[in-house]
């Protein structure tokens, strides 16, 4: 089953040790947890954040902090699938298993306390999918959600949906709150509260008609069977998706440059197994003595072995009139998750080696008989036996003896 977990970030847009503020045009952007305590919510304006946390430290907002990028290399450690969003502070992680990932959820949560301070700290939220997920932490926001569980992953709170834990609880994203619909503008949910509707269940009982010539066209995707398809978008591929050779001054021919593609493809291969992928598109760069070549291949069978990999890849023509290859360059533009079986099939140890020594085993015992039985019988021809044609004209004979 595959688990969408959502996390919500406070303080991680700055590097202050102490109470700070990240502002933006004259706005908080983001705010430690210190001043999170004291009132500060993002989007108030600075002075007003100074009167209530006076001596707090304001930062100017930058692309991407270091503890941002920490965190970013935290979730690519446990999965590919990640999709992060730093100007609203949030990402979507994706992960797969049996059941509820607690034991790993843990050691993430670990893992990215180490690069934060006591003044940061990320919520986290777990779904089946991306938008209960983040429904989940902004309903919680709002009120305790009926049958969720809540947990701490160290000093990380985590929420748990109620459909995970109880397969009967799936009717229950209906009883959102209107508050908590990010997607549903904040004039439009006053004039809602107005009209008594308090709930997603209440903005469903309405015409769509009705709703549309009330708040206009764009009122045809608030309700909740409009947005909860939405699927995660992976960020760019990580290095690691990556392998590449460079050559000398002089370059090397044609078929060594295959040859080092082809290390390319088992260090690329060693890679993704690690996360139980396998490339689905392979992005191929070749640098000759007169331009640089570049084409995409899309794997037919996705597979985690190299010489398999290898077989499916295909050379365009304008590769074979190239005579010196100055350097290789593999990318897994797009992966596939690997199925249990197959990532089964790479553990150390694993059923298929334990079947090929058992089979091993027998081929030996049934090759020393073989030998015993020659040494009795020496006529004894091995592998024969009747074919159809026989079969059919030893059935015939035995009829006509009749």
């Amino acid at each position: 089953m595959r688990y969408s977990l959502y996390g919500e970030c406070e303080g991680l847009l700055g590097e202050g040790r102490g109470p700070f503020l990240v502002a933006e045009k004259g706005s908080v952007i983001d705010a430690s947890r210190t001043a999170r305590r004291a009132g500060v919510r993002l989007g108030m304006p600075v002075r007003e954040a100074l009167a209530l946390v006076p001596g707090c430290h304001v930062e100017p907002a930058s692309c991407e902090s270091p503890s941002w990028r920490h965190l970013r290399q935290v979730l690519w450690s446990h999965t590919p699938w990640v999709e992060t969003h730093p100007e609203e502070r949030c990402f979507w992680v994706e992960l797969s298993g049996p059941r509820v990932p607690l034991a790993e959820l843990r050691q993430m949560a670990r893992d990215i306390r180490r690069g934060l301070t006591e003044e940061q700290r990320v919520v986290f939220a777990l779904a089946k999918t991306p938008w209960q997920a983040r429904m989940l932490l902004a309903w919680t926001r709002q009120e305790r959600v009926p049958g969720a569980l809540y947990r701490k992953l160290g000093t990380e709170p985590l929420a748990l949906a109620p459909d995970l834990l109880n397969s009967g609880a799936e009717a229950i994203w209906m009883h959102a709150p209107i508050a908590a619909s990010w997607w549903i503008p904040d004039d439009a949910k006053a004039e809602l509260f107005s009209l008594g509707v308090y709930r997603l269940k209440d903005l469903d009982e309405i015409p769509e008609d009705v709703l549309r010539a009330r708040f206009g066209e764009q009122a045809r995707f608030w309700r909740m069977k409009s947005v909860e398809k939405a699927t995660l978008r992976a960020d760019r591929p990580p290095e690691s998706w990556s392998a590449s050779w460079r050559g000398d001054a002089e370059g090397v021919p044609l078929e060594q440059a295959k040859m080092q593609a082809r290390l390319c493809v088992e260090t690329l291969c060693g890679h993704l197994v690690r996360f139980g992928l396998a490339v689905q598109t392979l992005s191929i760069a070749l640098w000759t003595e007169t331009r640089e070549i570049r084409w995409e291949k899309r794997i037919a069978k996705p597979t985690p072995r190299p010489d398999a990999l290898w077989a499916q890849m295909a050379w365009p023509e304008e590769v074979h009139q190239a005579h010196r290859i100055w350097g290789v360059e593999l990318c897994a533009t797009e992966v596939a998750q690997l199925r249990p079986v197959q990532t089964g099939l790479l553990e150390p140890g694993n059923v298929l080696g334990r079947l090929a020594a058992r089979d091993s085993a027998s081929r030996l015992e049934r090759s020393n008989a073989w030998d015993e039985w020659m040494a009795r019988w020496p006529k004894l021809q091995r592998g024969m036996a009747a074919d159809f044609r026989e079969r059919r004209l030893a059935l015939f004979l035995a009829e006509m003896a009749r």
